[in-house]
């Protein structure tokens, strides 16, 4: 299974009463091809310019306050969600306060690791549902060679150095980095991770965008295990 992962930091990500929302969509790779064919052709009919193909999916250019004033950019949003039904795309999602109260023993972000625990584990159990030879295979957006290098290591430091990580046994133990200009999935995660965090701001505008968004989330089809569902929002403040 591949595995796409994004965040969106807001209002900052030094903030102290701030808050991150880190989100992931899951893709069968043999379901892989047709879903970004048709990503690519929802854009083609309707980018109102030149160059559609080249034109990278971000949240904050498409739902920011002046940008929903663009129907297009409304229009696309809200039509990107059929691929992903269509394709079995599954979504996850974790809002985290920016406090030292998430700090998880033995580590210096404790935001990260604590996104680390909510989403993998999460992925973890729905790989678990699909078979013990299941594995999900993570791609991270690239920046630079340190940043990649910092995002690698604390991947590992997750999954070897803390009891949860040392769980999630379905968790191919190296990241891949990808360009996100390139790649549609981490586009999606994006999108995603923008819409959910500005949604559980309060932004009435844009709230049927994350309902529906919301009907891509995973359910676990089994009783008595947790975690049951793929999202989980800690503390935003926001109802």
């Amino acid at each position: 299974m591949l595995v796409f992962v994004d965040e969106s930091e807001w209002p900052r990500p030094k903030d102290p009463s701030g808050f991150t929302v880190w989100a992931a969509i899951t893709i069968d790779p043999k379901d892989s091809k047709d879903f970004f064919r048709d990503i690519l052709q929802l854009k083609r009919r309707l980018l109102p310019f030149d160059g559609p193909d080249d034109y990278e999916i971000k949240g904050r250019r498409l739902l920011s306050r002046r940008a929903v004033r663009t129907p297009w950019k409304v229009t696309l949003c809200e039509e990107i969600v059929s691929p992903c039904k269509s394709a079995g795309v599954r979504a996850f999602a974790a809002g985290l306060r920016n406090t030292d109260t998430l700090a998880v023993e033995g580590f210096t972000e404790p935001i990260v690791y604590r996104a680390y625990s909510r989403i993998l584990e999460r992925v973890n159990a729905m790989m678990v549902e699909l078979g013990e030879d299941e594995m999900a295979i993570i791609a991270l957006g690239s920046q630079d060679e340190g940043a990649d290098t910092q995002k690698a290591r604390a991947f590992g430091n997750f999954l070897y150095g803390n009891l949860i990580g040392r769980t999630l046994t379905h968790i191919v133990e190296t990241p891949f980095f990808v360009s996100s200009k390139a790649t549609v999935g981490i586009q999606v995660a994006d999108l995603l991770a923008y819409t959910l965090a500005q949604q559980n701001l309060g932004r009435a505008d844009i709230d049927h965008i994350g309902l529906g968004f919301r009907e891509l989330e995973w359910r676990s089809e089994r009783e008595g295990v947790s975690p049951r569902r793929g999202f989980r929002f800690e503390d935003l403040g926001t109802k």
